[in-house]
């Protein structure tokens, strides 16, 4: 209906149609036909409606859609899941600082190991669970009853500037490792391949001195690109750019690094490659800041200018008050040893070694050393995972008695009990044994005195010290040397003179021994610590060299294993494990197992910052 007016002008009354205004619009809209009001009602409310039942109105409302919305959350939470988005970026805290970032040379530096696994990849890869992966092999088999090596490579793999990985790249990658001219440290390792041919664009073929099972763990070092590598000359190799500005066909390239005013390189700066083959890492950016020694990494973290932080003794992790980060437990293929010099004069009787081996309470030591150690009693890390072997204090006692080392009454240090006049001038008395018939205590004053050197290493320190306080029980004079690592490494691979030397030894990820126990690496600068040379150890590592298949590799290890153990040229202690410091608002963390301390890294790619919501 229509509403007209009248009003009386000057000259004459005139009809017209008035502007909308409040009462107007008011009597229009109160007269709609719908049932239900409209928004033209609903805006008038405050003019018909008392303020109390207006409150009432929007309450009601509000609880309305409320209850809509979790109506609806509840209906659809069965069917969204929140999962791991892409983007974010992490920095952790290495110390020292890069110089080489080439697969061949990357093991002489842990930080260029740590940005080469990031940067470059490997024929193959070892995973969570450290089971051998094809990572750029699509497929492989045996050939010529296993002395030949035959792999197909992917095709969608491709360098960070977009060239693709062909069988030419992994010819050239082996054979320069095995040049001379390139001296790199793993050229050793590779000395079983006789030839490496290139079979097609993606086909290669290793052809091997014998067969070797262990091979494919082997070929996880990362493939150079020869069209960059192919003009660099062997005398200019190390001074190359592409070590610093590497290329590689990994899961990240470099973005940007920074220099200061001497030329040192403060930070690296990794981004995800969007063309990576393999399964995409969800952290964008990947930034590394060096730092000259721990203690500086630490105080980083501390006043949280970085995200993480690995292989952090458990012992200064747990005193870290900071509550922005967590710890996980990090696993490496790495022994605490105790190793016995057995060229020593003391040491070089069996029933001294033996002595000292049993009266280590492993159980106790792992408890003192905290985070999750593992008491081990044999060479391999993973071969005899015990939860301890209790100490035999007595059984330690009477092999120092056997060995004349004789503790006198009221002393705390045993003496070397000395032939008596009398038992020297017996006749017939022609040998050792018949000499020491009689023996007199009191006629010597030599003391069964030990040195221990250590690396001045808080976890390392707290071993020695531990083994002097048990070794004291059985009478043991025991004094600890501490140096820094790099020092006690050279004098002990050169002069070879200390009595008693602990040492965290890792193995590769084949778990080969032969640089700790073959009697080659007796000679400096070998590093078989105990100058162990024997006959029985050397075949068992042989034997490991020869075997053709897993349960072969196995019984082979099991074998050395005996073989090193009945010499006891050491006391196996524990495996340690490390802390990994990491920001709470990183997401995806686990403990790790690894192979090489690089491999949390790759292992890392399921770590997540941004969350989104997807359909399940």
């Amino acid at each position: 209906m229509n509403l007209f007016f009248w009003r009386r002008r000057e000259n004459g009354s005139h009809e017209f149609k008035p502007e909308v205004h409040p009462d107007h619009a008011l009597v229009l809209a109160v007269m709609s036909p719908r049932r239900m009001p409209g928004w033209k009602q609903l805006r008038f409310l405050h003019h018909v409606l008392p303020p109390k039942e207006q409150r009432i109105f929007w309450i009601a409302i509000l609880v309305a859609i409320a209850s809509a919305c979790a109506g609806f959350a509840q209906l659809a939470r069965p069917h969204i899941a929140t999962v791991a988005a892409t983007g974010g970026t992490v920095t952790e805290a290495l110390v020292g600082s890069p110089k080489l970032i080439n697969p061949l040379y990357a093991p002489l530096n842990d930080v260029d190991r740590d940005l080469a696994a990031l940067i470059y990849s490997g024929l193959f890869r070892l995973d969570r669970d450290t089971a051998i992966q094809p990572d750029l092999a699509a497929s492989y088999q045996w050939l010529d009853n296993g002395q030949t090596l035959q792999i197909v490579l992917r095709k969608d793999a491709q360098f960070h500037d977009h060239e693709p990985v062909t069988a030419d790249d992994v010819v050239f990658t082996y054979q320069t490792l095995q040049d001379p001219n390139w001296r790199s440290p793993l050229s050793g390792d590779y000395r079983n391949i006789s030839k490496v041919i290139r079979v097609d664009d993606q086909t290669v073929q290793f052809q091997l001195v014998k067969p070797d099972p262990g091979l494919l763990g082997s070929l996880t070092l990362g493939i150079l690109p020869a069209h960059v590598w192919a003009d660099v000359s062997d005398a200019t190799v190390h001074l190359a750019e592409a070590n610093i500005k590497p290329i590689g066909s990994g899961p990240y390239a470099v973005e940007s690094f920074s220099r200061d005013s001497k030329g040192d390189i403060l930070y690296y700066q990794l981004k995800r490659f969007p063309q990576y083959y393999g399964t995409a890492p969800f952290i964008d950016h990947l930034k590394f800041r060096f730092y000259a020694d721990r203690d500086l990494a630490l105080t980083a973290v501390k006043q949280n200018q970085v995200d993480a932080f690995a292989f952090v003794p458990w012992g200064e992790a747990e005193t870290l008050k900071n509550a922005n980060f967590s710890r996980l437990t990090l696993e490496l293929p790495q022994e605490t040893i105790a190793f016995f010099n057995t060229q020593d004069a003391v040491l070089k009787d069996d029933r001294v070694r033996q002595a000292l081996t049993l009266a280590v309470d492993r159980a106790e030591l792992v408890s003192l050393m905290g985070g999750g150690s593992v008491a081990l009693t044999t060479p391999f890390p993973y071969l005899s995972a015990s939860t301890g072997t209790a100490a035999d204090l007595d059984a330690s006692r009477k092999l120092l008695d056997a060995a004349k080392w004789e503790l006198k009454d009221g002393a705390s240090v045993r003496t070397l009990a000395l032939p008596t006049t009398a038992a020297k001038k017996k006749k017939g008395a022609t040998t050792d044994a018949a000499a020491a018939t009689s023996t007199d205590a009191n006629a010597s004053s030599t003391e069964l005195a030990l040195t221990i050197s250590v690396p001045d290493q808080a976890d390392l320190l707290k071993v020695a010290d531990y083994l002097k306080r048990r070794w004291s029980l059985i009478g043991i004079k025991v004094d600890v040397q501490s140096a820094d690592a790099e020092t006690l490494l050279r004098d002990a691979t050169n002069d070879r003179a200390y009595q008693i030397l602990i040492w965290n030894i890792l193995l590769p990820a084949t778990q080969d021994l032969t640089a700790f126990w073959s009697s080659a690496a007796a000679d400096k600068p070998g590093l078989n610590f105990s100058n162990l040379r024997d006959a029985s150890v050397d075949a068992g590592l042989n034997k490991i060299q020869d075997a053709t298949s897993t349960e072969a590799l196995a019984a082979a290890r099991l074998s050395l294993s005996q073989a090193i153990l009945a010499k006891t040229p050491a006391a196996f202690l524990l495996r340690p494990t490390y802390a990994y410091l990491v920001s709470n608002h990183i997401l995806g963390l686990k403990d790790l197992r690894l192979n090489q301390p690089s491999d949390r890294l790759v292992l890392g790619a399921t770590w997540y910052i941004q969350t989104t919501w997807k359909l399940k």
